[in-house]
């Protein structure tokens, strides 16, 4: 019937948008992860500067290992998702700054969580130490900060894409020749005086 527009039409779409989101909350948690480390290091090199490899009250002897794997496993998801972005012919997969800065900041809790337990530290300790309050208020600008270089990256990405596409395009298009021609411009003979003139 014409006027059943309901659920079954609207099932291809809503197919189509449930990979984009389990996509988008994988980009958010594998994005969310360095980006804690990213504040908390930053975090206790503003509060206790030499401070990273030192127990400030909890241990921070796994950084030295951690930091650089959560780095460059960091560099590889943006680089899935610039890639992802530019190819995408639907909703990009980018995740939002808020979403981001909110799963941030739970990882964020759940590692300063840990290091207090492995320190020996109380809970208590923590709302009191500045770093873990720098580290919070940090989550909102790295989480900017990480969004807005996938976005750099698609734009630098798809514009160097599309330079290279009409290269191509250019190196491909045929030229036709212009066939070699002379101009001819008609001459007048007359022929005795009684005949017709003649045009050659």
């Amino acid at each position: 019937m014409p006027g059943d527009v309901g659920p079954a039409s609207s099932a291809p779409y809503v197919g189509r948008l449930q990979p984009v989101t389990s996509h988008r909350q994988l980009a958010t948690l594998l994005l969310a992860l360095p980006g804690a480390l990213l504040a908390h290091s930053l975090a206790y090199l503003w509060a206790h500067p030499g401070s990273i490899t030192l127990n400030v009250g909890r241990s921070h002897g796994y950084l030295p290992v951690a930091g650089p794997l959560l780095g460059l496993g960091g560099a590889l998801v943006l680089a899935w998702l610039v890639t992802a972005g530019v190819r995408a012919a639907g909703p990009d997969l980018r995740p939002g700054v808020v979403r981001l800065a909110v799963v941030q900041a739970l990882a964020f809790c759940a590692q300063e969580s840990i290091e207090a337990l492995v320190g020996g530290a109380g809970f208590a300790e923590l709302w009191v130490e500045p770093a873990v309050l720098l580290g919070l208020a940090l989550q909102l600008p790295v989480a900017a900060l990480l969004v807005g270089l996938v976005r750099a990256g698609e734009t630098l990405v798809g514009f160097l894409h599309a330079s290279s596409r009409r290269t191509e395009d250019a190196s491909h298009d045929p030229r036709i020749p212009v066939p070699f021609s002379v101009p001819a411009r008609p001459v007048v003979l007359s022929v005795g005086r009684r005949g017709p003139p003649v045009v050659v």
